[in-house]
């Protein structure tokens, strides 16, 4: 058992905060998540300053499992960001072609990538944004996000939040019932595939859209089987904890509305059009033929349009549906934030723009997250989800 962040925090040293069993996820995501077989290359992604106990217990259980620890790619150091853009990427466009590709070279000869905690205390992205996405897309390998999300309003570690949000995941991994959240996204898929979803929500989403066959099921099967399906990076990982089932829509069949009402209580992750300076004054995104036509606001809406102006490409496409369904994800007293940025039950998240990662088509200087926590979804006039819980 050990403590969240193994590295001192100011004014505390090494003192346990509370028990986190780090070796029993390590165990589940090396031997029954990617079932590692002997040989097998592993690259591992992890800060240096956060997450040491679970960086320690993935390489103990890899050894054990015949694996070959090929290489550590650490994250920035505070120092480090600073160097680095916002982004944490190289500055220089050239030097950041070069770095991809020598990233890409070294992806070549590795068979598992798993990317460990981030500090998400950093005002600075600690690793570089969209690398990894741009790798993985013509990557031959398999994949583990492994990301502990804290309360991005306020990160640290030792926030009572945090600690119940740190419990929550552990449950959400070790206590999952992996069968049956595997029975209910694939129930899930065969209801949404190939057919128009009606989406309904209270803040003014009256949305319609058309589904094609093709889906990313995040149960928790890492496996190098379920790897060589793969269609796009998605298939090729997978997020612990799980439970995102993901979709890309038909480009020209999104009509209607999307309507936020106001602010979620924590960032909008993402990139691209900042829809954090406008969404208190609500937010309606019109959709007509696949496109967004207009966007609307009761605040400024002359500083949205021309934020909006300044974005470019694939702009104003519906890039991504992510629907949770993991029933363990459960919210927290104390915190808005949706555990694991939105994979518990009946959360809902619609990506405006980039959908690369997803093996969509759309490239645009937009990638912006927008959440319905009390959506309704239909689909041949049979509910799936109704006000933010997913029916049986």
């Amino acid at each position: 058992m050990r403590l969240t962040d193994p590295f001192p925090i100011a004014g505390r040293g090494l003192e346990a905060t509370h028990a986190i069993d780090w070796e029993a996820m390590a165990r589940q995501i090396v031997h029954e998540v990617l079932r590692t077989e002997r040989g097998e290359r592993v690259i591992l992604s992890a800060d240096p300053y956060y997450g040491g106990a679970m960086l320690d217990a993935m390489r103990f259980e890899f050894q054990k499992a015949g694996a070959i620890e090929l290489a550590t790619i650490l994250h920035w150091t505070p120092r480090l960001t600073t160097i680095r853009s916002p982004e944490g990427c190289k500055t220089d466009e050239r030097d950041a072609r070069a770095e991809d590709a020598a990233m890409r070279d070294l992806f070549a000869i590795a068979d598992i990538f798993v990317w460990l905690q981030n500090d998400w205390r950093s005002k600075r992205s600690t690793h570089a944004i969209g690398q990894t996405e741009r790798v993985l897309d013509r990557w031959h390998g398999r994949g583990v996000h492994f990301h502990w999300f804290h309360d991005p309003l306020n990160a640290d570690p030792d926030l009572p939040p945090n600690k119940e949000l740190d419990l929550v995941y552990q449950d959400a991994v070790l206590k999952l019932d992996y069968s049956a959240l595997r029975s209910t996204m694939h129930g899930l898929v065969e209801r949404m595939a190939e057919t128009e979803l009606n989406i309904h929500g209270s803040g003014g989403t009256d949305l319609r859209l058309r589904t094609s066959a093709r889906f990313h099921v995040n149960d928790g099967d890492a496996s190098k089987e379920k790897a060589s399906r793969a269609a796009s990076a998605r298939d090729r990982e997978e997020e612990i904890p799980c439970g995102a089932l993901r979709t890309v829509p038909q480009l020209d069949s999104v009509e209607g509305v999307i309507g936020l009402s106001g602010g979620f209580g924590f960032p909008v992750p993402g990139y691209g059009l900042d829809v954090d300076r406008f969404i208190d004054g609500g937010l309606r995104f019109v959709f007509e033929r696949g496109r967004i036509v207009r966007i609307e606001t009761k605040g400024d809406q002359v500083g949205l349009d021309a934020a909006w102006a300044a974005e470019t490409g694939d702009r104003d496409r519906l890039g991504e549906l992510v629907l949770g369904c993991n029933p363990l994800l459960r919210p927290v007293s104390g915190t808005r934030f949706p555990p694991y940025y939105g994979f518990g039950d009946g959360v809902l998240r619609l990506t405006i723009g980039e959908n690369i990662e997803s093996g969509g088509t759309n490239r645009a200087s937009t990638h912006r997250w927008l959440y319905l926590f009390d959506a309704t979804i239909e689909a041949a006039g049979r509910t799936l989800v109704r006000n933010g819980r997913i029916v049986p």
